[in-house]
């Protein structure tokens, strides 16, 4: 990850967690945000990989491409799922 990509996550983390919120809270925001992050960067390199797939007859690399994308898509998406749980469950009981 590049620095600024960090720096990105922490601005929107910042801009995120409501007034009073607990360190808990914080840090599930910003758990979020990076997953939010991934799951753009995945995006982004996916659409560039279909772009320049040959249909026809993709070459086994970019099938090992896509395949290593959907993990990391589905992982950001999990990563993402249970920092709002998290910040879900800690609103719930107030810590």
């Amino acid at each position: 990850m590049r620095d600024e990509d960090g720096i990105q996550e922490y601005k929107l983390a910042q801009l995120m967690p409501p007034e009073g919120a607990s360190r808990l809270q914080q840090i599930a925001v910003l758990e979020i945000a990076q997953a939010q992050a991934q799951l753009l960067r995945v995006a982004f390199v996916r659409k560039t990989l279909l772009a320049t797939l040959g249909l026809q007859s993709p070459s086994l690399e970019q099938v090992r491409r896509l395949a290593a994308l959907e993990r990391y898509d589905c992982r950001a998406r999990r990563q993402r799922r249970r920092a709002a749980d998290m910040l879900q469950h800690t609103d719930a009981t107030g810590g």
